[in-house]
């Protein structure tokens, strides 16, 4: 039986892919189409190392924000609100409030 990369390395020399990066990519957005709970656990992982900001996290959940802060709240998860000063002006033009 062929090895997870072995599979890689055979589509990488059909040349579909200009790089294992771009299949990889592809994968992961095959893997989160069929099992969109992902998206949930990998948000939370950005966030809890600080890797997003909560807003962002939420974006990533396919969330609310107060959807994505109760999954946190319902895991013992401590919330902080932050985010860059350009994400606030994003959502906010993005909401129609400025």
């Amino acid at each position: 039986m062929a090895s997870a990369n072995d599979e890689i390395d055979a589509l990488m020399r059909t040349e579909i892919y200009k790089s294992r990066e771009e299949l990889l990519k592809d994968a992961l957005r095959a893997l989160l189409y069929m099992k969109p709970g992902l998206r949930i656990e990998i948000a939370i992982d950005l966030y809890k190392n600080e890797k997003v900001s909560l807003w962002k996290a939420a974006e990533i959940a396919g969330l609310c924000m107060e959807e994505f802060k109760d999954v946190l709240a319902s895991r013992s998860i401590k919330v902080e609100v932050g985010g860059t000063d350009e994400e606030s002006l994003f959502r906010l033009a993005r909401l129609g409030l400025i």
